[in-house]
Protein backbone atom coordinates (compact mmCIF):
# COMPACT_ATOMS: atom_id res chain seq x y z
CA UNK A 1 0.00 0.00 0.00
CA UNK A 2 0.90 3.65 -0.56
CA UNK A 3 2.39 5.38 2.39
CA UNK A 4 4.50 8.14 0.95
CA UNK A 5 4.28 10.84 -1.90
CA UNK A 6 6.83 12.78 -2.96
CA UNK A 7 6.52 15.94 -4.93
CA UNK A 8 8.81 18.18 -7.30
CA UNK A 9 7.60 21.47 -7.65
CA UNK A 10 8.43 22.98 -10.86
CA UNK A 11 5.94 21.84 -13.60
CA UNK A 12 4.26 19.49 -11.21
CA UNK A 13 2.89 21.95 -8.13
CA UNK A 14 3.27 25.17 -10.15
CA UNK A 15 3.33 26.42 -13.67
CA UNK A 16 7.12 28.00 -12.87
CA UNK A 17 9.29 26.79 -15.39
CA UNK A 18 8.78 30.37 -17.45
CA UNK A 19 9.72 31.86 -14.37
CA UNK A 20 12.90 30.06 -13.45
CA UNK A 21 14.52 30.60 -17.44
CA UNK A 22 13.49 34.00 -17.37
CA UNK A 23 14.87 35.01 -13.70
CA UNK A 24 18.29 33.20 -14.95
CA UNK A 25 18.58 34.96 -17.90
CA UNK A 26 17.30 38.54 -16.21
CA UNK A 27 20.22 37.78 -13.66
CA UNK A 28 22.81 37.22 -16.44
CA UNK A 29 21.92 40.11 -18.30
CA UNK A 30 22.02 42.16 -15.18
CA UNK A 31 25.44 41.02 -14.34
CA UNK A 32 27.05 40.61 -17.46
CA UNK A 33 25.12 42.66 -19.89
CA UNK A 34 24.80 38.98 -21.93
CA UNK A 35 21.44 37.57 -22.18
CA UNK A 36 21.68 33.90 -22.48
CA UNK A 37 19.55 31.56 -24.62
CA UNK A 38 15.95 29.94 -23.10
CA UNK A 39 18.00 26.73 -24.69
CA UNK A 40 21.33 27.59 -22.86
CA UNK A 41 19.50 28.27 -19.31
CA UNK A 42 17.68 24.90 -19.41
CA UNK A 43 21.00 23.16 -20.34
CA UNK A 44 21.72 23.38 -16.90
CA UNK A 45 18.35 21.92 -15.56
CA UNK A 46 18.74 19.52 -13.32
CA UNK A 47 21.36 21.59 -11.23
CA UNK A 48 20.25 23.33 -8.69
CA UNK A 49 19.74 27.17 -8.34
CA UNK A 50 23.63 27.79 -8.06
CA UNK A 51 24.48 24.89 -10.23
CA UNK A 52 22.66 27.04 -13.04
CA UNK A 53 24.12 29.66 -12.07
CA UNK A 54 27.32 28.89 -12.39
CA UNK A 55 27.28 27.39 -15.08
CA UNK A 56 25.78 30.65 -16.95
CA UNK A 57 28.55 32.36 -15.31
CA UNK A 58 31.23 30.16 -15.38
CA UNK A 59 31.54 30.17 -12.13
CA UNK A 60 32.56 27.62 -9.49
CA UNK A 61 28.75 27.07 -8.01
CA UNK A 62 30.84 27.20 -4.52
CA UNK A 63 32.18 30.80 -4.88
CA UNK A 64 31.71 33.14 -2.58
CA UNK A 65 31.15 35.78 -4.63
CA UNK A 66 28.51 33.72 -6.78
CA UNK A 67 25.85 36.74 -6.91
CA UNK A 68 23.25 34.46 -5.91
CA UNK A 69 21.53 37.26 -3.98
CA UNK A 70 20.82 38.93 -7.79
CA UNK A 71 19.05 35.96 -9.11
CA UNK A 72 17.24 35.03 -5.57
CA UNK A 73 15.83 38.94 -5.95
CA UNK A 74 15.26 38.78 -9.63
CA UNK A 75 13.20 35.26 -8.72
CA UNK A 76 11.19 36.78 -6.04
CA UNK A 77 10.33 40.06 -7.99
CA UNK A 78 9.08 38.04 -11.20
CA UNK A 79 7.27 35.49 -8.93
CA UNK A 80 3.75 37.34 -9.03
CA UNK A 81 4.09 38.31 -12.80
CA UNK A 82 4.99 34.20 -14.38
CA UNK A 83 4.53 31.86 -11.85
CA UNK A 84 1.22 33.92 -9.39
CA UNK A 85 -0.34 30.61 -8.14
CA UNK A 86 0.33 26.90 -8.03
CA UNK A 87 -1.89 24.51 -10.20
CA UNK A 88 -5.54 24.86 -9.09
CA UNK A 89 -6.11 22.57 -6.21
CA UNK A 90 -2.81 21.88 -5.86
CA UNK A 91 -1.93 23.51 -1.85
CA UNK A 92 -5.46 21.42 -0.68
CA UNK A 93 -4.55 17.99 -2.15
CA UNK A 94 -1.32 18.23 -0.10
CA UNK A 95 -3.68 19.17 3.22
CA UNK A 96 -5.87 16.68 2.24
CA UNK A 97 -3.24 13.86 1.87
CA UNK A 98 -1.55 14.59 5.11
CA UNK A 99 -4.46 14.98 6.98
CA UNK A 100 -5.26 11.49 5.54
CA UNK A 101 -1.69 9.93 7.23
CA UNK A 102 0.41 10.18 4.25
CA UNK A 103 3.95 11.12 4.80
CA UNK A 104 4.11 14.21 1.89
CA UNK A 105 7.66 15.23 0.82
CA UNK A 106 8.85 17.91 -1.93
CA UNK A 107 11.81 17.00 -3.39
CA UNK A 108 13.32 19.56 -5.93
CA UNK A 109 16.19 20.08 -7.96
CA UNK A 110 16.00 24.15 -6.41
CA UNK A 111 17.83 24.64 -3.53
CA UNK A 112 16.44 26.77 -0.49
CA UNK A 113 16.97 29.88 -2.27
CA UNK A 114 14.06 29.51 -4.46
CA UNK A 115 11.82 26.46 -2.99
CA UNK A 116 11.64 28.24 0.55
CA UNK A 117 9.98 31.27 -1.52
CA UNK A 118 7.80 29.78 -3.58
CA UNK A 119 6.45 26.99 -1.27
CA UNK A 120 5.46 30.39 0.90
CA UNK A 121 3.95 31.86 -2.20
CA UNK A 122 1.32 28.70 -3.12
CA UNK A 123 0.73 28.51 0.71
CA UNK A 124 2.45 25.28 1.32
CA UNK A 125 3.97 25.85 4.64
CA UNK A 126 3.78 23.15 6.79
CA UNK A 127 2.78 20.68 4.36
CA UNK A 128 5.61 18.91 3.64
CA UNK A 129 7.20 16.56 6.31
CA UNK A 130 11.04 16.80 4.42
CA UNK A 131 11.84 18.90 2.00
CA UNK A 132 15.07 17.48 -0.11
CA UNK A 133 16.52 19.91 -2.43
CA UNK A 134 18.93 19.96 -5.14
CA UNK A 135 23.03 19.80 -5.60
CA UNK A 136 24.98 22.62 -7.89
CA UNK A 137 27.07 19.86 -9.30
CA UNK A 138 24.71 16.49 -10.47
CA UNK A 139 20.80 15.71 -10.15
CA UNK A 140 20.37 14.26 -7.05
CA UNK A 141 17.19 13.30 -6.79
CA UNK A 142 17.62 9.56 -6.92
CA UNK A 143 19.90 9.69 -3.57
CA UNK A 144 17.20 12.15 -2.12
CA UNK A 145 14.71 9.96 -3.11
CA UNK A 146 16.97 7.37 -0.88
CA UNK A 147 17.38 9.41 1.94
CA UNK A 148 13.34 9.96 1.96
CA UNK A 149 13.16 6.20 2.00
CA UNK A 150 15.46 5.79 4.78
CA UNK A 151 13.54 8.35 6.48
CA UNK A 152 10.14 6.92 6.87
CA UNK A 153 11.62 3.11 6.66
CA UNK A 154 9.39 2.71 3.53
CA UNK A 155 10.05 0.53 0.39
CA UNK A 156 10.61 1.67 -3.19
CA UNK A 157 6.96 0.11 -3.33
CA UNK A 158 5.11 2.01 -0.57
CA UNK A 159 6.23 5.52 -2.29
CA UNK A 160 5.62 7.33 -5.37
CA UNK A 161 7.05 10.14 -7.05
CA UNK A 162 4.99 12.98 -8.67
CA UNK A 163 7.32 14.53 -11.24
CA UNK A 164 6.91 16.40 -14.67
CA UNK A 165 10.60 15.96 -16.30
CA UNK A 166 11.95 12.87 -18.42
CA UNK A 167 14.77 12.69 -15.94
CA UNK A 168 12.53 12.18 -12.74
CA UNK A 169 11.35 9.30 -14.60
CA UNK A 170 14.80 7.62 -15.29
CA UNK A 171 16.18 8.70 -11.76
CA UNK A 172 12.61 7.03 -10.09
CA UNK A 173 13.54 3.90 -12.06
CA UNK A 174 16.97 3.47 -11.01
CA UNK A 175 16.33 3.17 -7.49
CA UNK A 176 13.20 1.18 -8.10
CA UNK A 177 10.60 3.87 -7.12
CA UNK A 178 7.19 4.10 -9.31
CA UNK A 179 6.14 7.74 -10.66
CA UNK A 180 3.47 9.50 -12.01
CA UNK A 181 4.58 11.34 -14.75
CA UNK A 182 2.59 15.14 -14.30
CA UNK A 183 2.28 15.80 -17.99
CA UNK A 184 -0.20 18.75 -17.32
CA UNK A 185 2.50 21.82 -17.33
CA UNK A 186 2.43 24.30 -20.17
CA UNK A 187 5.72 22.48 -21.84
CA UNK A 188 4.20 18.68 -21.24
CA UNK A 189 3.87 18.28 -24.90
CA UNK A 190 7.36 19.30 -25.51
CA UNK A 191 8.80 15.95 -23.78
CA UNK A 192 5.71 13.95 -24.27
CA UNK A 193 7.86 10.97 -26.48
CA UNK A 194 10.40 11.27 -24.25
CA UNK A 195 8.85 10.66 -20.97
CA UNK A 196 6.78 8.25 -22.81
CA UNK A 197 10.10 6.33 -24.29
CA UNK A 198 10.58 5.64 -20.75
CA UNK A 199 7.68 4.56 -19.97
CA UNK A 200 6.19 5.77 -16.47
CA UNK A 201 3.97 3.48 -14.25
CA UNK A 202 1.62 6.53 -15.20
CA UNK A 203 0.96 9.21 -16.95
CA UNK A 204 -1.44 12.01 -16.24
CA UNK A 205 -2.86 14.58 -18.32
CA UNK A 206 -4.69 17.24 -16.20
CA UNK A 207 -4.18 17.94 -12.40
CA UNK A 208 -7.49 16.94 -11.50
CA UNK A 209 -6.73 13.54 -12.50
CA UNK A 210 -4.38 13.51 -9.45
CA UNK A 211 -6.36 12.89 -6.78
CA UNK A 212 -8.55 10.17 -7.89
CA UNK A 213 -5.57 8.01 -8.94
CA UNK A 214 -3.86 8.50 -5.60
CA UNK A 215 -6.91 7.65 -3.48
CA UNK A 216 -6.74 4.44 -5.79
CA UNK A 217 -3.44 3.67 -4.72
CA UNK A 218 -3.71 4.13 -1.04
CA UNK A 219 -7.11 2.47 -0.52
Amino acid sequence: MLKGIIFDMDGTLGDTLQLCIEAYRASVRELTGRTPTAEEVVSYFGLSDRGVLGGLLNMNPDAPELPIDTFVRIYCERHDELAPAPFPGAAELLRKLKQQGLKIALLTGKEHYTAIPTVKKYGMEGVFDLQLYGDPYYNCKADNLKRAMDTWQLSPQEIIYVGDAPSDIALCHSVGVPIINAAWCSNAAEEEHACLALQPEYRLNHFTELEPLLTKLTS
